[in-house]
């Protein structure tokens, strides 16, 4: 048999093989670029609703303007205002209810039918529209529930959306580089937060109006606030939408029913109890820690206006210098999470809150406020990140989307706690500012609960 060269082929032919399938490498490195700054774009765009619309500027607007409108006495004020926190609180418990029954649902329709793109689409639109509705709340106590609703029903959409966002990350990356691209995302998202919130607060805010001229007549300068939300998200989140990589059926053709959904997620919890238990210790600590993270910035409007006295322009004003010091953390943690692990990252994350969260606690300062509360928020992002990249090293190919909406499940079932802590402590102690004492609790639970996991090579860094 002959070893010669086919002569049919000539070198040019050659030449024009190998400028072929150069171009070809060279086109999918860009769909590849395109595609994790479009992921990184989605957590700027979507940023923005967690940052200026449930923290720092239109719950706020909800609970202590709508909820004590045409209210008199400093007293009868303060009660009004529990009762809007109250009720805003309320509903949100019914999304999170409603999040921890559809999220695992959706996730393994997404990974079985393959329709995660079109689901993505679907509730980031979805959160887009709502957002924009919320200017119908008017500076009227008798809007007071139709703000809580608007709030709860667009943190389903929201955290439904991100589940299908998650299970993106896998595809545009390697384990090598995961936590980088995880971390930067991370970081775009909190940048993405301070530049919102800083045009919010220069055209719509100081000094009284904003540069839009928007006056506080029925409470228009706020109400217009989620216009310019709304646009905000669709314009970051608009990339992923167009260009998120496509996402093959592990059943295709099957067919699907909610009923049948459920059954096959409880097969999969029965069968991850057997197989892979390392799954289920790390989706309820890490539920427990990321309760904890969450209550970490819910309540930092509430410490600083109540109490520490910051004004609305001076919450504002750490809402962006917070975001600033947390953007800066997650962008250098998804580097040593690539370097050094998922594992070691979350616990020096989890560690470093609770030490300067006991020093808030311990010190009435402002400045000790200042200084330790930004610092906090150097190890939030990266323990936030971290935690997705190690559920994604937990996951096997093609369970993504179903195990991010446990995660999610999880997190929703478990969400009660920092919140309800910080609560039970304020009552307790009868000071708001020992609530951060509750939150500490719950994060040294959350950390005492992940050290003995057995993670292996997934809570380690990936051989290059």
């Amino acid at each position: 048999m002959s070893t010669a060269p086919d002569a049919s082929r000539s070198p040019a032919s050659d030449s024009a093989d190998g400028s072929a399938l150069g171009s070809a490498a060279g086109t999918a490195r860009v769909s590849l670029r395109r595609q994790v700054t479009a992921f990184a774009l989605w957590d700027g765009g979507m940023s923005a609703f967690s940052s200026v619309i449930l923290t720092f500027v239109f719950s706020t607007y909800i609970t202590k303007a709508v909820a004590a409108e045409g209210v008199v006495g400093k007293a009868a004020i303060k009660a009004a205002q529990d009762h809007g926190a109250q009720v805003v609180s309320g509903w949100q418990t019914v999304g999170a209810v409603a999040v921890a029954l559809l999220a695992p649902l959706l996730g393994n329709l997404a990974d079985s039918g393959g329709g995660r793109n079109a689901l993505l689409r679907i509730f980031t639109i979805a959160t887009v529209v709502t957002v924009a509705l919320m200017p119908m709340v008017a500076l009227d106590s008798d809007a007071l529930v139709l703000g809580a609703v608007l709030l709860a029903v667009a943190i389903v959409f929201s955290e439904l959306a991100g589940v299908f966002v998650n299970s993106v990350l896998p595809e545009i990356s390697t384990e090598a580089n995961r936590g980088r691209i995880s971390g930067t995302a991370w970081a775009v998202g909190y940048w993405g937060s301070i530049l919102c919130l800083g045009l919010v607060l220069i055209l719509f805010v100081m000094p009284g109006t904003g540069l839009l001229g928007i006056t506080d007549e029925n409470g228009w300068n706020l109400r217009a606030v989620p216009l310019f939300v709304a646009a905000w998200i669709l314009a970051g989140t608009l990339p992923l939408m167009l260009w998120a990589p496509r996402h093959a059926a592990s059943d295709p053709g099957a067919r699907w029913n909610p009923l049948q959904g459920y059954i096959t997620i409880i097969r999969r919890v029965t069968r991850a109890v057997r197989d892979e238990p390392v799954m289920l210790q790390y989706l309820v600590a890490s539920a427990i820690y990321r309760d904890g993270l969450g209550a970490v910035f819910s309540v930092a409007g509430i410490l600083a206006g109540v109490a520490y006295g910051f004004s609305t322009v001076e919450v504002i004003l750490f809402g962006i210098v917070a975001n600033l010091v947390a953007g800066f953390g997650v962008f250098v943690g998804g580097r040593a999470d690539d370097r050094f692990g998922p594992r070691p990252v979350i616990i020096a994350g989890c560690l470093g809150i609770i030490v300067l969260g006991l020093l808030v606690f311990a010190f009435g300062s402002p400045l000790v406020f200042w200084i330790a509360g930004l610092a906090i928020c150097l190890f939030v992002g990266p323990v936030q990140s971290a935690s997705r990249n190690l559920l994604t090293r937990l996951s096997a190919p093609g369970r993504e989307t179903e195990n991010f909406g446990l995660y999610a499940t999880t997190g929703r079932a478990l969400g009660f706690l920092g919140m309800g802590a910080f609560t039970l402590t304020v009552a307790w102690l009868n000071d708001t500012r020992s609530g951060i004492l509750g939150i500490i609790v719950v994060m040294a639970v959350g950390l005492l609960a992940f050290v003995p996991i057995r993670l292996g090579a997934a809570g380690r860094a990936s051989a290059r």
